[in-house]
């Protein structure tokens, strides 16, 4: 599961730690920068639980995904 607050939250820091007012182009380059990384960190903590839709010869699959995106 996506944690949408701790994503939020770097962000509204990613905006907030910019103090750059001569070049927006450099400033947007170093928050697209820290946007992507919370991104990838957000994706890289994803939890799956996986509990219906699939069966096997025993009866109905549920359980974790236990694999780290890396």
């Amino acid at each position: 599961m996506l944690n949408e607050t701790r994503l939020k939250n770097k962000i509204r820091a990613a905006f907030n730690e910019e103090t750059e007012e001569q070049d927006a182009s450099a400033a947007m380059d170093r928050i697209a920068t820290k946007l992507a990384q919370a991104v990838i960190e957000e994706i890289k903590q994803v939890s799956i639980q996986y509990s219906t839709g699939l069966t096997a010869p025993n009866g109905p699959v549920a359980g974790t995904f236990n694999y780290t995106i890396s």
